[in-house]
C-alpha cells in the first residue's frame, strides 16, 4: 500500500490537509528506513524495526507524541497490530518522569528535585530497559532522600502522566451516573455492564481495548471479577484490580516471573520484573492515583491503598480505597 492510499484513506477520515501531507510522508520514511536496514516490510514489522526507528527520529528531533500516534495509526491502518502495539508502547506514559519532577519540585524545592532527577530525562521512544534503569536511580534517590509516605504521596499525582483535564469529561458523566443509580452498589453494577459491554464489542469487532486483546478468555476472565477495572464494595471500602497489561500471555503463562511482567502497566518498571533487578513498589502509587479516578463519580473523600503489586512479588495489582463516611 502506497502513501497516495494512505492519504486517501485520511481524507476520507476529515484528517486536514496538512496532517495529511506530515502523516504521509512519515509513512513512506518508516516504509524506506524498513527497505535500506533490510527488515520486514510495513505490515510485517513489529517491536525490534520500530524501536530501531524510534532511535533515527530521537537522532533528528522528530520523537514527538505526534508522530509515534501517526505511526500506530499507519500500522493499524495496514492491519499490522505488532507494530501499532509497538508504537503505542513506546509513547506510553512518555512524560510520567517529567511530570514526576515536577511533583518533587512543587513539594520540596528545586534543590531536592535536581538531587532526585539530577540528570537529562530519558527520551521520548527510549526502550523499557532505559527507562526502567532510570526509573531505579529516581525511586532509590526518593528512598534515600524523603519517606516512604511522601515519595508515594508524590508517585500518585503522577497518574501515568495523563494530564488532569483528560479525565474531567468522564468523572463529570460518572457524577451523573451515580446521581441516578442511587447507591454506590447500583452505580458499581452499572459500570460493570458499561465495561462488560465495551470489552464485547471489541472482541466481537477484533479491536484493541489501548494494546489489550480482548479473546474469548480474556473477556470471560474479566467479567467474572466484579474488582476489574471499577471496583467492588465492602462498607466504606472499595477494592479495584488491574486487568493485564497482556491479558492475553497473562492467561497462559504458568512461569510467575514471567506472568507478573504480562500483568504490569507501566513501562517505566516493566523491565525490572524480568532482569530481577526490583524498583521501590511506592512506584505503583502512580496506578493507584490512576486508578482513583474510577470512583470520582462517587464524590467522596478516600484514602488508598496499594494491596497486591506485581513489583512486590504480587501475580496482580490491587487497591483499596476507604471512603469517608458519607454526610447526613
Amino acid at each position: 500500500m502506497t502513501s497516495d492510499e494512505y492519504a486517501v484513506h485520511l481524507r476520507a477520515f476529515g484528517v486536514p490537509e496538512p496532517a495529511v501531507i506530515h502523516q504521509s510522508e512519515l509513512a513512506g520514511d518508516w516504509r524506506r528506513f524498513l527497505e535500506t536496514a533490510g527488515a520486514a516490510d510495513a505490515s510485517a514489522a513489529g517491536a525490534p524495526e520500530a524501536g530501531q526507528f524510534a532511535r533515527r527520529l530521537i537522532a533528528e528531533g522528530r520523537n514527538t507524541p505526534v508522530n509515534f500516534s501517526a505511526l500506530a495509526d499507519y500500522s493499524a491502518w495496514l492491519g499490522n497490530r505488532k507494530a501499532q502495539v509497538a508504537w503505542i508502547e513506546l509513547a506510553d506514559c512518555h512524560n510520567a518522569l517529567e511530570v514526576l519532577a515536577g511533583e518533587i519540585q512543587r513539594r520540596f524545592g528545586g534543590e531536592m528535585r535536581n538531587a532526585i532527577v539530577p540528570a537529562a530525562l530519558p527520551p521520548l521512544g527510549a526502550d523499557e530497559k532505559e527507562r526502567s534503569a532510570y526509573t531505579r536511580g529516581v525511586a532509590r534517590r526518593m528512598e534515600e532522600r524523603i519517606s516512604a509516605v511522601k515519595a508515594q504521596a508524590a508517585w500518585f499525582q503522577v497518574q501515568h502522566g495523563i494530564p488532569p483535564e483528560s479525565f474531567q469529561t468522564g468523572e463529570a458523566a460518572d457524577r451523573g451516573k451515580f446521581r441516578q443509580s442511587g447507591s454506590i452498589d447500583a452505580f458499581l453494577d452499572l459500570k460493570r455492564r458499561e465495561r462488560d459491554e465495551m470489552l464485547t464489542g471489541l472482541r466481537d469487532g477484533n479491536e484493541l481495548w489501548y494494546t489489550v486483546q480482548i479473546t474469548d478468555a480474556v473477556l470471560e476472565f474479566v467479567k467474572n471479577d466484579p474488582e476489574m477495572e471499577v471496583g467492588r464494595r465492602e462498607g466504606d471500602d472499595i477494592f479495584v484490580s488491574k486487568i493485564p497489561y497482556n491479558a492475553v500471555r497473562y492467561l497462559a503463562e504458568t512461569d510467575p516471573v514471567r506472568k507478573r511482567y504480562y500483568a504490569c502497566h507501566c513501562p517505566l518498571v516493566r523491565q525490572s520484573i524480568l532482569d530481577g533487578n526490583p524498583i521501590s513498589a511506592d512506584v505503583c502509587h502512580c496506578s493507584l492515583g490512576h486508578a482513583s479516578h474510577y470512583i470520582a463519580g462517587i464524590g467522596r473523600e478516600f484514602r488508598g491503598e496499594v494491596l497486591e503489586s506485581v513489583l512486590r512479588g504480587d501475580l496482580r495489582c490491587r487497591f483499596v480505597f476507604h471512603l469517608s463516611p458519607s454526610e447526613g
